[in-house]
């Protein structure tokens, strides 16, 4: 992996059936940076149309550029996990439009050796691939989220 870090490191998750996630190696205050976002560019229109496919995608909202973090060396945001339980989420994608990244940052503190949560969106859970692989439990969450 071409980014290393102080704060964070890549173990298995504690999610069931989520492969690996990012785990605190320090305390993490509210509001601290806690990696980067990033890969390769693809245009909007080109996955908004069908034409293109990763579950490693991130949507600048004002932006014609979508990226693409599966490469596994891409970046270490990749491994940030969706618990899909708004009480376990302890940090949130911030937008870069200049340097076209996002920063994972911390939305609650975060104990050393506790794994790293954002939110997906139910846009990401509802499409039917994904939603299929999901317990009855995590469906019913995406059913409410999605309105």
């Amino acid at each position: 992996m071409s980014e290393s870090s102080e704060v964070v490191e890549v173990k298995k998750s504690k999610l069931k059936k989520a492969g690996k996630g990012l785990f605190a190696k320090k305390k993490i205050k509210i509001g601290d940076f806690i990696c980067w976002y990033a890969g390769v560019y693809v245009n909007k229109d080109t996955v908004h149309n069908g034409y293109y496919d990763s579950d490693y995608l991130w949507e600048f909202e004002g932006s014609d550029l979508i990226i693409d973090a599966a490469d596994p060396l891409s970046c270490l945001g990749r491994y940030v996990n969706d618990s899909l339980s708004l009480g376990l989420t302890n940090a949130n994608v911030i937008d870069y439009d200049d340097v076209h990244a996002g920063a994972i940052m911390a939305t609650k503190p975060i104990a050393k050796g506790n794994e790293v949560y954002i939110t997906y969106g139910p846009e990401f859970w509802i499409e039917e691939r994904r939603f299929n692989k999901l317990n009855a439990d995590d469906k019913q969450f995406v059913e409410d989220a999605s309105g």
